[in-house]
């Protein structure tokens, strides 16, 4: 049977298999050895199948990992659930103070990048229309730049979020004022202080990645997540939901769908 077999349709039949099977390497060595033991038994020359072989990808396997990969930069809407009510309970426990707890807010409702957040100075958000204007963003030095898409853009933003902007607003008013500082509309939303005598400072590039890490160790049970991960998640979800490719484009300010 080995002898008259077609090597070309065992090909075929392999490469149709690795389409299939995610344990696809088992079956190729299976496959592989018996032809070495042909050849061994001298019943074929010699295996001519091994380099051929070892070209089949093994497709099935490699989509699923590929699929895991992308599940892993989202959270699903249950893991998004499970995130938001440890947030709310360790703000009310006073583990989270009200500025973070906003910033946090902030950057799930835009689902923007967090170096855009942290640019948000007070002239960008429009109480009135419940608007925040993003057209700038804070590089890791927390020197202004230009987004990555280069795009301003606005945002509605919820009754929710608009509200506890404003609480934050009038508190952020006191602490600064404690300082002799003037809360301007140049005034950055999110700046950070410390008992080290830093005061009014811009963000460190990943400040809102520690906080969310202090909240998952007091939370064994969470998803990971990171800001870039929650704007993954919007993104995704509005997708699922049903809402256009463009539309979601121009919400995560990219300048094109391609890299959407």
């Amino acid at each position: 049977l080995i002898k008259s077999m077609n090597y070309s349709g065992v090909l075929q039949v392999m490469t149709k298999k690795a389409a299939e099977y995610a344990n696809f390497k088992t079956l190729r060595s299976y496959v592989n050895s018996i032809f070495d033991w042909a050849e061994e038994l001298e019943y074929i020359e010699r295996n001519k199948l091994e380099k051929s072989l070892k070209r089949i990808k093994a497709t099935k396997k490699n989509q699923l990992k590929q699929a895991r990969k992308e599940e892993d930069q989202y959270l699903s809407f249950e893991q998004l659930q499970e995130w938001l009510l440890p947030v709310q309970e360790d703000y009310e426990s006073n583990l989270l103070s009200l500025q973070d707890y906003v910033l946090f807010q902030t950057t799930f409702f835009l689902s923007d990048r967090k170096s855009e957040t942290y640019g948000i100075k007070w002239k960008n958000v429009n109480f009135e229309q419940s608007q925040i204007t993003i057209g700038k963003a804070l590089d890791k030095f927390g020197n202004e730049k230009s987004t990555k898409g280069n795009k301003t853009t606005i945002f509605h933003i919820p009754n929710e979020l608009k509200n506890l902007l404003q609480t934050w607003k009038t508190q952020q008013q006191l602490e600064l004022a404690q300082f002799e500082i003037e809360q301007t509309d140049e005034q950055l939303v999110f700046t950070f202080f410390d008992n080290k005598g830093n005061i009014n400072q811009r963000l460190h590039t990943d400040y809102l990645n520690y906080r969310m890490n202090s909240i998952e160790r007091r939370h064994k049970h969470l998803a990971h997540a990171t800001p870039h991960k929650l704007r993954h998640t919007g993104a995704t979800l509005a997708k699922k939901s049903g809402i256009a490719l463009e539309q979601i484009s121009e919400a995560l300010t990219h300048s094109d769908t391609t890299i959407t």
